[in-house]
C-alpha cells in the first residue's frame, strides 16, 4: 500500500440548525397536555381469562397454581385472583376487569412461569402456558419461596441489574460502552450478549437489561474472574416501531489538557437508526439497528529533543469513521422451540494514529477493519426432561495497516522517538464457535453439561520494524551519536496457522435442603500448540439462606480455572524464529548507516518451550448479600486466588560477562511457564431505592399493595403527568461498587525476561494491580419527565517500574532497574472523574390506530381485601422525543497517565498526558 500523504487540516463542520419549529410545537403541546384534567372511572364489561397449563410434551398439567396479578411499574405485585387448575388443565378466572395483567404458573418439578402483557378484553382470552422443567436460565421465573430463591446459585443475588438511568449514562459508542462497563465490573470481567462471548455490543435502544454477576464459580464459566456482565437484547415487539438518535460533542466544550497552552480541535458525530417489530404476531419479530460515527480529535505531544521541552497541540487531526449494521430475527419455531439469528457488520477507518506523547508526528499510521458476525441461538425442551440451548458463531475479520513515513525509526529512551512508524500488511481471520448447554432435573438434582469449542484460522502478512530501529539511552547519547542497539527484522512475514481450544463440563445443582443448595462440578479444557493434557478443574460451591424471609444469601466457594496461551504469543514464535524471519540485534552500531546489516549477526529468536503449559489459577471465595429493606441491598465477595504455570520469557543466550554462550545469536527468548501470582479481590455493593410505586402512562398495569379503599386509590393510580407533584423527593436511587486488588506476581508477560536472571527478585507487585476503585451513581426524578443521574469513578494510582535506562547487563532489552530495586515500586496518582446525564422526555401526537385501548387497572388491599377496578387513562401520544446531554469528567479534573520511570529521562517521576479531560454530549432521540 502507498504511504499516505500529509494530511491537509479538516474543514470545521458547519454548526447543526436550531431545531426551533420543532421545540415551539413541542411546547404548545405540553402545555396542552398537562392542562388536561383527571380522568374518571369508568363502568367495563368483565372479561373473562381461561388458562390452559401443559408440560413440554403437551401433556395437561392438573392441579398447577395459576394466579392472576397486577404489576406496576416499580415491580410492586398484588394478586387479583388465583386457583389450581382442573383435570383438563384448565383454570377459568371471570369477572376481571379489562386490562393488562400478569400471569403466574406454578406445579413442583417445574419452573414457575410468569407472562406478562396478558391483555384481558370484554371477550373471552384463551391462554397456553407450558411449563419448563426446573433451572431454565431462558424463561423468566418467580421464586414460590424466599429462602430457595436465596439459595439458588442463579438467583438474584450476588448480582447487580443496572438501571435504566444507568444504561443511559452508557455511550453509544460500542467501544467506550465496553470500556465503562469493565470499568464498572472490573478489568477482568467478562462481557456476554445473548450468551455470546467476543459478540459485537448492541446499541443502547436494543438493550433490554445489563446484569453483574459476581462469583461465578461453575464449571460452565472458563474465566476465574467471578465477574461476568450479561446484556439482552430484546426483540421487536407489537406493531413496527422506528426509533431514530442522533448526538454530538462539540469540541469547544471539551477541558484542555493542563499539559498545552492552546486545546486543538475536536468534534464527534453519531447516529443510530433502529426498526423493530413483529413480522408474524406472537411468531416472528425482527430488530435491526444501523449506527455510525465520524470523529475527530487532536492529539498532544509532549516530548524532550536537544532544543528543549515542547509540548503542544499538533496541526494533525486524527480522525476515526465506523458504521455499524445489527439484525436480529427470532423465531418461534414451536410454542416450546426458539430460534434466534443475528447478523454484524462493522468498518472502521482510522488516520494519523500512533502520533502524540513521545511521537512525533511523522509516526502517523492508519488502519482499515471489516468485520463480520453471524450468531445462531436455539432453545427448547428435548423429550419430557431435558433442556437444551445450542449457540453457534461464525466471525470474519480483515484488517490493513499503512504507514505515513517509511524511514527507519530512532527512539531516545522516555524523551522522543522518530521516524516511520513501520506498520504494513494486515491480517485475515474466520472464527468459529460452538456452544451447547443441556440441562435434566431429576428431584433434588439439577445437572448440567455442556461443551465449548472455538477454531479460528488466520493468515498474517503484518510487519513491523522492517527499515530498523536505533535506539540511545539518553538525549546526551543521541547528541553524541552513539545509539546503543540497532534492532532490524528481515525476511518474509507471511504466514497461516489454526488455532483451536474448547472445554467441556459437568455440574450438579443438590438442592439439600430448601435454604441450602450445593454446586460440585468439574471442567476440562484443551488447546492446540499446548502439549498439556491433563487440565481438570474441580469447582464446588456452597449457597445457603439461614433466615426464613430470604433476606440473606451466604456463599463460599472454591475451583480451579485454567487460561488460554494468547495467539499473539503463538504468532510471535512463528514468525521470528530465525527461519521465516530473522531480527538482528547489534549492539553500539554507527549511525546513522548501520553498514551491511544482511550479514551481520546476531539474530534474535523466540521460541515456545516444549514443556509449556496453560496458566492455572486456584480460586476460593466467600460473600455475603442481603437485603437491608426492600429497596435496599448490600453484597460482600472476598476472592484469593494463586496462579501456577503462568508465561514468561527466558533468556536462553543472555551475556554472561559480557560474552554470550552462542555467538551467532542475540538473544534466544523462550517461553516457560514457571511464573505464579497470588492476588486478593475484595468487591462491596449496594443498592438503595427511595422510589415509590409509580404509574406508567399510557394504559400499563397499575398496583398497589396496600391502601384505602377508593376513591382515594383510584387517584393514586391516575396517569403521573395528571396527579403527580413537578417535585418529588421520594424519586431518587443510589448504586455503588467498591472494588480492592491486591496482586503480586514474577511476570510482566510471555517474553518478559528478568534483567537479573532470577525469577524470585522479579517478585512484586504485579503491573495490573490498582488496589481501590469506588464507582457511585445517583439517579433521580424529582422532576416530572426530567431524569438526572450522577456518576463518581475514583481509583488510585496505578504502579510503573524505576529504570535506569541503560544496558547494564548489555542483553540489549532496556529493563534494568536499579540494584536492589523490586519491580512497580513507584505510583501514579489516583483519578477522579465526575459523569452527568440528564434526560428530558415527553410524548405527542395522536395514537396509533394499533395501540391497545387505553384501561388502566387498580388493585385494593383493605383489610387483606383484595378487590381491581378500572380507570380511563389517556394513551401515550405517537411520537417520542428525549433530549440529553452527557457530560465525562464534569470539573474537568487533570488525570495524569504515562508516568517515566526511566532514571535517564527528562521527564523522570513525571506524567506526559491526562486520560480523560471533560467531554460534552448532546443529543436528541425521536420515535414512533
Amino acid at each position: 500500500m502507498k504511504p499516505m500523504e500529509p494530511m491537509e487540516p479538516m474543514k470545521p463542520m458547519k454548526p447543526m440548525e436550531p431545531m426551533e419549529p420543532m421545540w415551539t410545537a413541542a411546547a404548545v403541546i405540553l402545555v396542552v397536555l398537562s392542562a388536561h384534567g383527571p380522568a374518571t372511572a369508568q363502568d367495563a364489561t368483565p372479561g373473562r381469562l381461561t388458562v390452559v397449563v401443559a408440560d413440554q410434551t403437551g401433556a395437561v398439567i392438573p392441579a398447577a397454581t395459576v394466579r392472576v396479578m397486577a404489576e406496576s411499574e416499580a415491580g410492586v405485585v398484588a394478586t387479583v385472583a388465583s386457583q389450581q387448575t382442573s383435570a383438563e388443565g384448565e383454570a377459568t378466572f371471570t369477572e376481571l376487569p379489562p386490562g393488562v395483567y400478569v400471569v403466574e404458573t406454578a406445579f413442583p418439578g417445574f419452573d414457575t412461569t410468569t407472562l406478562r402483557e396478558v391483555r384481558v378484553s370484554t371477550d373471552e382470552r384463551r391462554q397456553r402456558v407450558v411449563l419448563p422443567i426446573a433451572r431454565v436460565e431462558d424463561t423468566v421465573t418467580v421464586a414460590e419461596d424466599p429462602q430457595s430463591a436465596a439459595s439458588d446459585r442463579r438467583g438474584p443475588a450476588f448480582g447487580t441489574v443496572l438501571t435504566r438511568e444507568q444504561i443511559d449514562l452508557l455511550s453509544d459508542d460500542p467501544e467506550e460502552m465496553r470500556r465503562q462497563l469493565q470499568e464498572m465490573a472490573g478489568p477482568d470481567a467478562v462481557i456476554l450478549v445473548d450468551s455470546f462471548e467476543g459478540a459485537p455490543l448492541p446499541s443502547k435502544s436494543q438493550i433490554r437489561m445489563i446484569r453483574i454477576s459476581r462469583d461465578a464459580f461453575a464449571a460452565e464459566h472458563h474465566r476465574a474472574g467471578g465477574i461476568q456482565i450479561d446484556i439482552v437484547t430484546q426483540p421487536g415487539i407489537g406493531p413496527f416501531r422506528i426509533n431514530f438518535g442522533t448526538q454530538l460533542r462539540p469540541g469547544s466544550l471539551t477541558g484542555r489538557s493542563p499539559f498545552v497552552a492552546r486545546k486543538g480541535p475536536e468534534r464527534t458525530q453519531q447516529y443510530t437508526v433502529n426498526v423493530g417489530g413483529s413480522l408474524v404476531p406472537e411468531r416472528t419479530s425482527v430488530n435491526l439497528t444501523v449506527g455510525g460515527t465520524a470523529a475527530f480529535q487532536t492529539p498532544n505531544l509532549n516530548v524532550a529533543l536537544l532544543s528543549g521541552t515542547r509540548s503542544e497541540a499538533l496541526a494533525l487531526r486524527q480522525p476515526r469513521d465506523q458504521v455499524s449494521i445489527n439484525a436480529n430475527l427470532d423465531h418461534a419455531l414451536t410454542p416450546d422451540q426458539t430460534l434466534r439469528v443475528g447478523f454484524n457488520r462493522s468498518t472502521t477507518a482510522t488516520e494519523n494514529q500512533g502520533i502524540g506523547d513521545y511521537d512525533l508526528p511523522e509516526r502517523a499510521y492508519g488502519t482499515d477493519t471489516t468485520s463480520y458476525a453471524l450468531r445462531a441461538q436455539h432453545i427448547g425442551p428435548l423429550g419430557r426432561r431435558f433442556f437444551t440451548s445450542t449457540r453457534v458463531q461464525v466471525n470474519w475479520s480483515d484488517s490493513a495497516t499503512f504507514s505515513a513515513l517509511e524511514a527507519p525509526t530512532i527512539r531516545v529512551l522516555d524523551a522522543f522517538t522518530s521516524g516511520g512508524q513501520q506498520r504494513a500488511g494486515g491480517t485475515r481471520s474466520r472464527t468459529v464457535s460452538l456452544a451447547s448447554d443441556l440441562d435434566y432435573v431429576r428431584g433434588i438434582h439439577s445437572w448440567r453439561t455442556g461443551i465449548d469449542l472455538d477454531g479460528t484460522w488466520y493468515h498474517s502478512d503484518a510487519t513491523s520494524n522492517y527499515l530498523g530501529t536505533y535506539t540511545f539511552e539518553s538525549l546526551a547519547a543521541f547528541e553524541a551519536n552513539q545509539p546503543r542497539s540497532y534492532t532490524r527484522r528481515l525476511g518474509d512475514p507471511t504466514l497461516d496457522y489454526v488455532n483451536l481450544e474448547g472445554g467441556l463440563y459437568i455440574q450438579d445443582d443438590v438442592r439439600l435442603r430448601r435454604n441450602l443448595t450445593v454446586s460440585p462440578g468439574l471442567r476440562y479444557e484443551l488447546q492446540t500448540h499446548v502439549a498439556d493434557y491433563d487440565n481438570l478443574g474441580p469447582r464446588v460451591g456452597v449457597t445457603w439462606s439461614p433466615d426464613t424471609g430470604g433476606q440473606m444469601s451466604l456463599r463460599g466457594s472454591a475451583g480451579v480455572f485454567y487460561d488460554w496461551l494468547g495467539t499473539g504469543i503463538y504468532e510471535q514464535t512463528l514468525r521470528v524464529d530465525g527461519n521465516r524471519q530473522r531480527e538482528l540485534d547489534v549492539a553500539d552500531p554507527s549511525f546513522p548507516d548501520p553498514g551491511d546489516v544482511g550479514v551481520v549477526p546476531p539474530v534474535n529468536r523466540y521460541l515456545l518451550d516444549d514443556g509449556v503449559r496453560l496458566p492455572r489459577q486456584m480460586r476460593v471465595s466467600a460473600g455475603i448479600d442481603r437485603a437491608i429493606t426492600r429497596q435496599s441491598r448490600i453484597g460482600v465477595t472476598w476472592a484469593q486466588l494463586w496462579g501456577t504455570a503462568l508465561s514468561r520469557g527466558q533468556n536462553l543466550n543472555a551475556p554472561v560477562e559480557g560474552v554470550r554462550p552462542a555467538p551467532a545469536f542475540g538473544n534466544i527468548i523462550q517461553v516457560v511457564s514457571d511464573a505464579r501470582a497470588r492476588e486478593n479481590q475484595l468487591t462491596v455493593f449496594f443498592n438503595v431505592s427511595l422510589n415509590r410505586p409509580r404509574p406508567s402512562p399510557g394504559g400499563g398495569p397499575r398496583v398497589e399493595g396496600a391502601s384505602d379503599a377508593p376513591p382515594a386509590a383510584l387517584a393514586a393510580f391516575l396517569p403521573a403527568a395528571q396527579t403527580d407533584p413537578l417535585v418529588d423527593w421520594r424519586r431518587l436511587s443510589m448504586s455503588g461498587q467498591y472494588a480492592g486488588r491486591w496482586l503480586r506476581n514474577n511476570t510482566d508477560g510471555a517474553f518478559s525476561v528478568p534483567p537479573t536472571g532470577s525469577l524470585d527478585a522479579e517478585w512484586g507487585v504485579g503491573a495490573g494491580e490498582i488496589r481501590h476503585r469506588l464507582f457511585l451513581t445517583v439517579s433521580a426524578q424529582t422532576l416530572r419527565r426530567l431524569t438526572t443521574s450522577l456518576n463518581a469513578q475514583l481509583s488510585s494510582g496505578a504502579p510503573y517500574t524505576l529504570q535506569t535506562g541503560f544496558d547494564d547487563n548489555q542483553d540489549l532489552i532496556f529493563n534494568d532497574r536499579p540494584a536492589g530495586v523490586p519491580r512497580n515500586t513507584e505510583r501514579a496518582r489516583g483519578q477522579l472523574a465526575l459523569n452527568l446525564n440528564v434526560n428530558y422526555a415527553f410524548t405527542f401526537g395522536r395514537p396509533r390506530a394499533d395501540t391497545p385501548p387505553p384501561t388502566g387497572i387498580f388493585v385494593t388491599n383493605v383489610g387483606g381485601v383484595v378487590s381491581a377496578g378500572t380507570v380511563a387513562v389517556p394513551q401515550n401520544g405517537r411520537y417520542r422525543v428525549s433530549v440529553f446531554v452527557r457530560v465525562q469528567n464534569l470539573t474537568n479534573r487533570a488525570n495524569f497517565v504515562g508516568y517515566s520511570g526511566t532514571l535517564t529521562s527528562p521527564f523522570f517521576g513525571r506524567p506526559r498526558d491526562v486520560s480523560n479531560p471533560r467531554r460534552v454530549d448532546v443529543g436528541i432521540n425521536f420515535g414512533f
